[in-house]
């Protein structure tokens, strides 16, 4: 999938997680999901993605060029599969849990002679660590990948994410404002751990600040983001703008439930 729930990247690496689990879905907008989500980029063009649904389980996503397709056991998504626009797999996605955590994701690309699979230890003081792994698509064998990390939550959001890139350090913060997700209602997403944040957590990212390196070859950059809501407090705008040196850029996005 493009955007609305992009699967993990060597290029992103940020994820949501179990600690997501204080999710309140008491209240009577449970059943809140957004149906079509456009994205606008900063030249103008645009794209959309159709969302479908079993009750508040998601069962596909389809864009100009792609289907996603979920599958569940019990409210847990154990496999996504994405299509490209001639119905070809191109990627598919497993999910195991232990203990109703995240244990491990596994991406494989179709006929690609390896593939990716993350490894998730949940810790006692409550952060998440997490490294990469490369297995040989013949012979299993198993190397290590270029990420280690751990993620650190507050209140069902991902605040701090460092990780390790083939021995770069690096350092992403998130702020949040206080209204509905887009996605909160959404059956089982609370588990994944390779979901980006700004949608797919309790609350919606106002500011991503992310360092890279150490010494005096430090880099930052940074993203903010400003909402519009409906009357339940669930996000229908979105304009993000990236910011990275003198580079900026601004999106929107725009979510109907």
């Amino acid at each position: 999938m493009k955007k609305l729930l992009y699967l993990f990247t060597a290029s992103l690496l940020v994820f949501t997680s179990c600690s997501k689990d204080d999710n309140d879905s008491s209240n009577s907008t449970t059943s809140v999901l957004p149906k079509k989500v456009t994205f606008i980029e900063s030249d103008g063009t645009s794209y959309s993605e159709d969302n479908v649904y079993n009750g508040n389980k998601i069962v596909s996503i389809t864009g100009k060029d792609y289907v996603i397709k979920y599958t569940y056991v019990g409210d847990f998504i154990t496999k996504l599969e994405e299509f490209d626009e001639n119905n070809v797999l191109d990627f598919t996605t497993e999910y195991i849990y232990t203990n109703g955590k995240l244990a491990s994701s596994t991406r494989k690309e179709t006929g690609a002679p390896s593939y990716s699979k993350i490894k998730f230890v949940h810790n006692t003081d409550g952060t998440v660590s997490y490294e990469d792994f490369r297995i040989n698509s013949s012979t299993n064998a198993e190397d290590d990948g270029p990420y280690v990390g751990k993620f650190t939550f507050k209140d069902g959001n991902l605040v701090r994410n460092e990780y390790s890139y083939y021995g770069d350090e690096h350092l992403i913060t998130y702020d949040y404002d206080t209204k509905s997700n887009p996605l909160k209602n959404v059956t089982g997403i609370n588990l994944l751990l390779d979901i980006d944040p700004s949608q797919s957590y309790v609350n919606n990212v106002i500011k991503k600040t992310r360092i890279s390196g150490s010494g005096t070859d430090i880099q930052t950059s940074m993203t903010t983001s400003v909402y519009e809501y409906d009357a339940n407090n669930y996000a229908t705008k979105e304009v993000t703008t990236y910011q990275s040196g003198s580079s900026v850029s601004t999106e929107m996005t725009t979510y109907a439930y």
